[in-house]
């Protein structure tokens, strides 16, 4: 049960973003859309979110990782999905390491993605 949520989305590529959007928005969170750091970062001072969703691998200097472990640098401790496409050991890795509580692999499988979402919210 999503009771008004807030999730906020870091990913790159336009079609994955209307896909989380539509799916999470369907399931009655509240969602905020970024496809950078900058802008993730952005809302991330500007708001309160009970959940991130972030592409691993973003394009350019900073990413997903990145911008996890900027928040986990804060005093809000909030629960992250790791979305990426590269799915090896080595990745998976890197993931834990940036402080991700949980890994998709890409393509999404809404099944998974929604029971994800909800064992990290009832857990925090």
């Amino acid at each position: 049960m999503s009771d008004g949520r807030k999730i906020l989305v870091l990913e790159d590529e336009p079609i994955t973003r209307s896909l989380l959007q539509a799916i999470l928005r369907k399931d009655g969170y509240q969602v905020t859309i970024t496809s950078s750091f900058e802008e993730a970062d952005g809302a991330w001072q500007r708001g309160k979110y009970d959940l991130v969703i972030a592409d691993y691998f973003l394009e350019g200097t900073r990413t997903g990782a990145d911008f996890v472990r900027s928040m986990r640098n804060g005093d809000r401790k909030v629960p992250a999905i790791a979305l990426s496409i590269a799915d090896n050991g080595e990745n998976r890795e890197a993931i834990e390491e940036a402080g991700f509580d949980f890994y998709l692999p890409k393509p999404i499988d809404v099944r998974l993605l929604s029971d994800a979402i909800e064992k990290l919210l009832n857990a925090a």
